[in-house]
């Protein structure tokens, strides 16, 4: 407790000294300013209706609003002088005006936008760190707009990119571990280790530090208004975790008082009859959601405050979750040319950790996958095993337009992130199989030795980290063709585990390290004619650990007779042996030079073409260099685990046929080199019944050098002001290119099995997916989406050369409908997996099946 409460001082020790120094570092309002006003309507180029929700903001300075319900807007304490007014948002053409303001009177504008796709409307930010449009930005991003977040109720960050264009998210299930991928960045890995993709919420690290996992299941969109996926190289801006691409959620701030609130419910419907699962028998799991939210803008300030509660009864045995989230964002404008900016959320989550699904086993040894919402109850009694997620951030911005063409830009930040699984079950295991009459409880430890990853009654693992940030940036406007972005960062992190550390660590027993990182970057974009621009950027990194020696019980396969690994009639398995052990860290620290060439060539006024190269590198996180226990099985550290590096190609091309078809399509190729990866060495295989298999321990190693290369489509369609189309197709390419068939009698046997042993592990080969969205009036919509995904060729561990019940080939539909009775309510309804399909992202863990929601929401 008292570990806790030092925490939280220095945390808030932390937050209040940067607020003091950025008090200091603000200047005084100049209220003697001539400032001025505009008033004006957004209105439909088509039907000559108000605009809601369009952004409209003056260039130049940090002022911005949004229209209401009846296309309206004001805009404050502008500067006298001529202003360009600038309006935008998701569907309409983005328009600007210029208007003259004068001192202590109200300037009249109003704007006619014409409806064109989604895609042709989308401004981002992510890819250079400030605004583009669509057809000026040289690499490839996707925008989630606010109302495709809140198609469906109490969205998660998972649900809303899910269908993204290269985007791919594992989820296990519950609040257990999850995984992102963008282009076949990563593999899924337990706890999401090794996460190639960088998630920010308002440009603030949302990543677990320890593992690099995004907890996407977690992360509540109440309160998001946009995201941003970010594609390929992005280390160059965003740092060593973004070798992949990046995630930017941007938080919601209002535009007018605002009191909103909403609640859904619903339940999983019971799988199809060829599932034996004793879970739904008598029993319909229910999930529900409530939030309640405040928000205002009043003068010079403007915040929002929002609630969120869940509860999930869990769609399969030990995948229940309870979350409360709270987020409160704060901007006070201390003039038309600075602001100050307060993000922060605090969510807790608690559930069951979620296991492997139950199987049997026939006389003859054959595998039965019958019972896929049970868990392995037969092997293992885990069934009320907890997981507990804490995560927390309090982050400060101080924006400043100090001149027209040098803007500052500074953030502190502190990020906290737990993570505990208590172990609950009888110190043993039940078994059954064809050689015993089951079940049959074994007695057994649960330490490292006992041959089973079974932890006793009442032990933990918990890793926390306490992470402290900072960074600077300045955007210059050298001349028209001309722009020069400077930054510095760099963070601090504490991290305690009974997992991962260089000193010895077991269950209940906790051991520390602590990482820093640091940062410089320069990015000049230089406009070479009026159609080519050019983006040049370089970052240096550096990361270290405050270790340079290792101790820990090393792990080792002992095969029968010194001889290989035996096939599965082999009998005994041989044996693992463990050594007290100490080595040297080889690399307590690594750098890394991250360039980036990227141009955009804009050949028509609707077509674009784009192309870029960069390097890009990744440090080992805390647990692939420490990890001794994955929950399930035991590992060994490595104190020889280097950097990985990666080269990123790209070409692309944007093309707006009309104001009712745009397509984008991009070719990429990247290499890896020194990819960090699990490795199990052993013997893998399994024979239910006998307590000796399999005998397998893991290591991470630079194992691969590794080639991806595929093709990325994406197509809007809005052929009537009523209907929205969008359709996108991947084609990915993964190999690993140092695959030896040799190497395999080292290893446990497991990779060989696959399909396809050169493969990428979790990388498919094909993925798509559609969304249409009918609105045949203001009061009514309806949208229908659905996804593809192909069988994967390669998996880690219940390996098999046919691919016999591979995560992937699926095709899942959901459907859902929305109704405004009065522009304050809106009733949702919504069908999850209409077809019921039964399928998985991950190997042996289920995926829900069909669900039906009910939702209502209130702003005023």
């Amino acid at each position: 407790m008292k570990a806790k409460h030092a925490h939280l001082y220095r945390a808030f020790r932390f937050v209040f000294s940067a607020l003091c120094l950025m008090t200091m570092l603000v200047p005084l309002p100049s209220y003697g300013a001539d400032t001025g006003t505009v008033k004006g309507k957004i209105t439909d180029k088509a039907d000559g209706e108000g605009v809601f929700g369009a952004s409209v903001t003056v260039a130049g300075t940090t002022l911005g609003t949004a229209t209401d319900m009846n296309g309206n807007y004001t805009l404050q304490n502008v500067p006298a002088k001529q202003q360009k007014i600038s309006v935008s948002i998701v569907g309409y053409t983005p328009a600007s005006q210029i208007v003259t303001v004068s001192p202590g009177q109200t300037a009249s504008l109003n704007i006619t936008i014409g409806q064109t796709t989604i895609m042709a409307s989308e401004v981002v930010v992510g890819a250079a760190l400030y605004k583009q449009d669509r057809l000026e930005v040289p690499v490839t991003v996707n925008v989630v707009s606010k109302e495709k977040i809140h198609q469906q109720p109490n969205e998660s960050l998972d649900k809303a990119i899910e269908d993204v264009p290269g985007v791919v998210i594992t989820r296990a299930g519950g609040t257990t571990a999850s995984t992102m991928q963008i282009r076949g960045s990563n593999t899924y890995q337990g706890g999401g280790i090794g996460t190639r993709v960088q998630a920010f919420y308002d440009g603030f690290p949302i990543n677990s530090p320890e593992t690099g996992e995004i907890v996407t299941q977690n992360i509540n969109m109440n309160a998001a208004d946009k995201i941003e996926v970010l594609k390929g190289a992005a280390a160059t801006l965003y740092g060593s975790g973004a070798m992949g691409g990046v995630v930017n959620v941007y938080g919601h701030l209002p535009e007018t008082f605002e009191v909103k609130a909403g609640a859904s419910l619903g339940f999983y419907d019971a799988p199809p009859s060829s599932d034996h699962s004793v879970y739904r028998k008598d029993f319909t799991p229910m999930f529900w959601n409530t939030y309640v939210g405040i928000g205002n803008k009043s003068g010079k300030w403007t915040y929002s405050l929002l609630y969120t509660h869940s509860d999930d009864d869990g769609y399969k045995r030990n995948s229940q979750n309870e979350m409360n989230d709270v987020k409160l964002k704060l901007r006070y404008d201390i003039d038309a040319k600075q602001y100050l900016q307060l993000t922060s959320y605090y969510d807790y989550t608690s559930g069951g950790y979620t296991q492997a699904y139950g199987y049997q086993f026939s006389p003859t040894g054959a595998r039965m996958f019958d019972t896929a919402f049970d868990i392995a109850l037969s092997t293992l009694n885990s069934f009320d095993d907890t997981l507990t997620r804490k995560n927390a951030l309090v982050g400060l911005n101080y924006v400043n337009l100090l001149s027209d063409k040098l803007s500052l830009d500074t953030r502190v930040f502190y990020t906290y992130n737990d993570s505990r699984i208590e172990y609950n079950y009888g110190a043993g295991r039940y078994v059954g199989s064809p050689f015993f009459p089951g079940p049959v409880f074994i007695p057994i430890s649960g330490d490292q030795g006992s041959g089973t990853s079974a932890k006793p009654v009442g032990s933990f693992n918990d890793t926390n980290a306490n992470r402290y940030g900072a960074g600077i940036k300045l955007d210059w406007k050298a001349n028209d063709h001309n722009r020069i972005l400077f930054g510095v960062d760099g963070d601090i992190t504490n991290f305690q585990s009974t997992q991962a550390a260089p000193t010895p660590v077991k269950i209940n027993v906790f051991g520390t390290v602590q990482e820093k990182n640091a940062a410089v970057f320069l990015q000049d974009e230089l406009k070479i004619t009026d159609k080519l621009t050019s983006l040049l950027s370089v970052r240096y990194d550096w990361s270290g650990i405050d270790a340079d020696h290792v101790s820990f019980t090393k792990i080792a396969y002992l095969p029968p007779n010194y001889g290989p690994p035996p096939d599965l009639s082999t009998i005994p398995f041989g044996k693992l042996t463990y050594t007290p052990t100490t080595a040297n860290i080889a690399h307590p620290s690594v750098d890394a030079i991250s360039p980036r060439v990227a141009l955009n060539y804009k050949a028509t006024d609707d077509m674009s073409f784009r192309a870029s190269w960069g390097m890009s590198f990744r440090a080992p996180t805390i647990f692939e260099r420490f990890v001794t226990d994955a929950g399930f099985a035991y590992g060994n550290p490595n104190p020889n685990l280097n950097k990985e590096t990666m080269q990123s190609w790209e070409v692309g091309m944007f093309k707006q046929f009309s104001d009712k078809v745009s397509f984008d399509i991009a070719g990429f190729l990247n290499y890896y080199d020194n990819l960090i990866q699990a490795r199990w060495f052993g013997y893998g295989g399994y024979i239910v019944g006998l307590p000796g298999s399999p005998v397998t321990y893991f290591e991470y190693d630079n194992v691969s050098r590794a080639r991806i290369w595929g093709i990325e489509t994406n197509l809007n369609i809005r052929p009537s002001n009523e209907w929205a189309l969008n359709f996108a197709y991947t084609y990915m390419n993964a190999k690993d290119l140092s695959y030896d068939p040799s190497s395999e009698d080292a290893l446990a046997g497991l990779n060989k099995k696959n399909p396809d042993p050169s493969w990428l592990q979790y990388r498919p080969e094909h993925t798509a997916s559609a969304n249409v969205t009918w609105k045949p009036s203001s009061k009514i919509s309806v949208n229908v989406n659905g996804r593809y995904m192909s069988k994967y060729k390669n998996i880690a561990q219940y390996t098999d050369k046919t691919g016999y019940n591979y995560p992937g080939d699926f095709i899942v539909f959901d459907a859902g409908l929305k109704i405004h009775p009065a522009k304050e309510v809106t009733l949702t309804f919504l069908c999850r997996n209409v077809g019921n399909v039964m399928y998985d992202e991950a190997e042996w863990f289920r995926s829900p099946g069909r669900s039906y929601v009910a939702g209502v929401d209130f702003a005023f």
